[in-house]
């Protein structure tokens, strides 16, 4: 079994905003951030107890390196969600200063509605949503990496403590 069948990928963590501002300020005090990735997904075997001792090891590395690589992205994916979020409650604010007449009389469902169908707050709307979906995308991949990772780590301990029993075992008579 050739548990090193890898689909290679360069990825990119593209920040903007106060993600960007967020990792300068990690980077200027001596934090390390990976900036860009070949994401080298190895398969996951269907008999990974066929997987060799060293093709187990690196393919263990493999999935928390590109673990650790996925939460920082999904981190800034996070803050991007928040920054989409604020710029269109924002916007749909100052849509309805702008456009309210201050009378009694006035309907707040019609000024709603005149607000979010311009077309600068059904950007924004899109745009939010767009964040909202790629953070969940990036998450659910996260988990994904993780539950392969959780496997082949297991299989590892599951090896170690074999190999201990049958230490242990030598020396009884």
């Amino acid at each position: 079994v050739d548990a090193l069948n890898v689909e290679v990928t360069v990825s990119e963590i593209i920040a903007t905003g106060v993600a960007a501002k967020v990792l300068e300020i990690l980077e200027s005090q001596g934090l390390p951030i990976k900036r860009s990735l070949n994401i080298d997904m190895p398969a996951f075997p269907v008999d990974i107890t066929l997987v060799d001792d060293q093709d187990l090891m690196i393919m263990c590395s493999k999935y928390m390196e590109n673990m650790n690589f996925i939460r920082t992205q999904t981190a800034v994916a996070s803050l991007s969600e928040i920054e989409a979020d604020n710029a269109y409650e924002t916007a749909v604010s100052k849509g309805l200063l702008n456009r309210t007449t201050g009378k009694s009389t006035e309907k707040s469902a019609l000024l709603k509605a005149s607000v979010i169908t311009d077309p600068e707050i059904v950007a924004l709307a899109e745009a939010k949503e767009l964040a909202h979906a790629y953070r969940k995308m990036l998450e659910t991949f996260l988990e994904n990496v993780d539950r392969c990772y959780s496997l082949a780590n297991r299989e590892i301990t599951r090896r170690n403590n074999a190999g201990q029993r049958q230490w242990g075992n030598r020396f009884v008579p």
